[in-house]
């Protein structure tokens, strides 16, 4: 069963050069933005690569991997391992968020979970199940579709959205964020991670409809890839405001989110997601 949320605002960003990015939404089956479907679709199966057992402890070792940048964690706060099935964030270090996705608006177009603007809650994201598992990993975050021909499409989620409005999540004790990623079959892999502080977010009042949020990409293929990205190697995409920092503001964090570009169709998997030492 997914975990009803309260409305969040979204940070949003409206680039043109394919990595800006698009508008998140508000998390929760119960919230104002884009709260989705979890319908999995049966036709693609996972595809496994290097592995690692999971954990829904709130720390876990890494064992090894293989890792996009930052020479892979030391220790990981699990934000959420997805193993609970629903929208919600682990309920560990503070964190109150659900997942959500959003997209370009082309018409015609589709993605799966589809977007719930209107904060319905009739259909909220759930995990996909894992055909065949990563090691002891059965659930993963996941979105896929075809048809948008602008920025594209893109899923995450508020850090902490407990009051019914993003607030400030501290996570300056860490040094970045980690995950395991892969597409499936025919996808595009013209991913990105999106992160969101005052100066990249609509909240934090230095920008409104061109917020240029902190990004990484990813080259990301259809093999389980551990990425272990440090706060400092973010950068602004560079076609929105300046977020008027030389970096990230880790201890005033909003959203987290992941993003497929420049693609006919997309297929993007995200799983054991959290913070790292």
């Amino acid at each position: 069963m997914a975990i009803a949320g309260l409305a969040v605002a979204a940070f949003a960003a409206c680039g043109d050069d394919g990595g800006g990015g698009g508008s998140g939404g508000a998390g929760g089956a119960g919230g104002a933005g884009s709260t989705t479907s979890g319908t999995v679709d049966p036709s693609t199966t996972a595809t496994t690569g290097t592995t690692e057992p999971t954990t829904s402890s709130t720390t876990a070792a890494s064992s090894s991997a293989t890792t996009g940048t930052g020479g892979g964690p030391q220790t990981i706060e699990m934000i959420d391992d997805m193993e609970d099935g629903d929208n919600a964030l682990l309920p560990a270090g503070g964190r109150v968020g659900y997942w959500y996705t959003f997209n370009d608006g082309t018409e015609g177009a589709t993605q799966n979970p589809p977007p719930d603007p209107d904060g319905t809650g009739e259909t909220p994201f759930t995990m996909a199940e894992l055909d065949p598992a990563r090691g002891q990993s059965a659930h993963a975050a996941r979105s896929w579709g075809t048809g948008f021909e602008d920025w594209g499409i893109g899923f995450g989620f508020d850090l902490s959205s407990a009051e019914g409005a993003k607030t400030e999540y501290d996570a300056s004790t860490y040094a970045g964020i980690t995950f395991w990623a892969k597409v499936g079959p025919g996808s595009g892999t013209g991913a990105v991670v999106l992160i969101s502080d005052p100066g990249t977010d609509p909240v934090g009042g230095a920008c409104s409809d061109q917020c240029d949020p902190w990004k990484k990409d990813l080259a990301v293929t259809e093999e389980w890839q551990q990425f272990t990205i440090p706060f400092a190697d973010m950068k602004q995409g560079g076609w929105g405001d300046p977020a008027g920092t030389e970096q990230i503001d880790a201890a005033k964090l909003y959203s987290i989110q992941f993003q497929i570009t420049d693609a006919a169709s997309f297929d993007l998997y995200i799983d054991d997601l959290g913070f790292y030492n």
